[in-house]
């Protein structure tokens, strides 16, 4: 149960993060990344995989918010 609670804490603490990629640094989206990953492996492990379905969303959002940080970042250095 605690960490049923634990995964949905953390969903709700970055589940806006594509609405806040532009404030963190491309390590506080690996960090938060493998965060997720630490939690749904945790999940998996004590046969609640079904349970961390929040957090494979949160996966997708996160990867996508790196995509996105990328190309501010490489639009930021400009050409060449």
């Amino acid at each position: 149960m605690a960490l049923l609670e634990e995964i949905a804490a953390f969903v709700r603490e970055h589940g806006d993060i594509l609405a806040r990629y532009h404030r963190h640094s491309m390590d506080d989206l690996n960090r938060i990344e493998q965060e997720c990953w630490r939690l749904h492996d945790e999940a998996c492990s004590r046969g609640a995989c079904g349970s961390a379905g929040e957090l494979v969303e949160l996966e997708y959002l996160i990867g996508r918010a790196k995509e996105m940080k990328a190309k501010m970042m490489e639009s930021e250095r400009g050409p060449g």
